[in-house]
């Protein structure tokens, strides 16, 4: 589904696989990159009509003394229970869906990524012409989550819990893109991708 003759490209794929390298890669081949992580922070600012819900539905415990969303207390609680994880998404999904149609129009480019970790719960992958997933083994991204966040370990293994395996993103995605080797053959792999994709009819 093309949103005014620009090509949407979904992103997505286990958290420490190398999205955040996958959209370096595909920015500097033209693509406008929409941060959905991004949008996700935005609309859970102190103020905002989302936070409003979120709190209503867990409790002022989940905010700082300074009414802000305490981010590290809500992540403890949603990648330990996944009932409220699945609440939690769908508060917040209506949100993002809105600014994501919204970025879609704006931008200027005729290639629009949407970098988007919850891409197929959301539904977004519905306006998504093709989708492309970043994957790796799971001690890997284990150890990546890691040093990415400052977490320890038990942290960092009820995230994998609450996500999707490989074979997941494999029979969803048009291309899955390993990260198990080096970053020189992990980056080739992503501008193989994006020289195809641009190909496309």
């Amino acid at each position: 589904m093309s949103v005014n003759n620009k090509k949407i490209i979904g992103l997505t794929g286990m958290s420490g696989a190398g999205k955040s390298t996958a959209c370096n890669v595909f920015r500097q081949f033209g693509f406008d990159v929409i941060d959905c992580d991004r949008i996700c922070r935005v609309i859970v600012e102190k103020g905002k009509p989302c936070l409003a819900e979120i709190v209503n539905f867990f409790g002022k415990e989940i905010l700082t003394e300074k009414g802000e969303l305490n981010r590290r207390e809500m992540a403890k609680i949603i990648f330990s229970n996944e009932k409220k994880r699945l609440t939690l998404n769908g508060i917040m999904y209506p949100y993002v869906s809105y600014i994501v149609i919204e970025s879609i129009l704006n931008s200027e480019s005729s290639y629009v990524m949407l970098d988007a970790p919850t891409l197929f719960e959301s539904g977004i992958d519905d306006i998504c012409d093709t989708v492309v997933s970043v994957a790796a083994e799971r001690e890997t991204v284990i150890g990546r989550i890691i040093q990415r966040d400052g977490i320890s370990l038990t942290e960092a293994e009820n995230r994998i819990k609450s996500q999707h395996n490989k074979d997941y993103y494999v029979k969803r995605s048009h291309y899955v893109i390993d990260n198990d080797s080096s970053a020189e053959d992990f980056i080739k792999k992503l501008e193989t991708a994006a020289t195809a994709i641009k190909g496309e009819k």
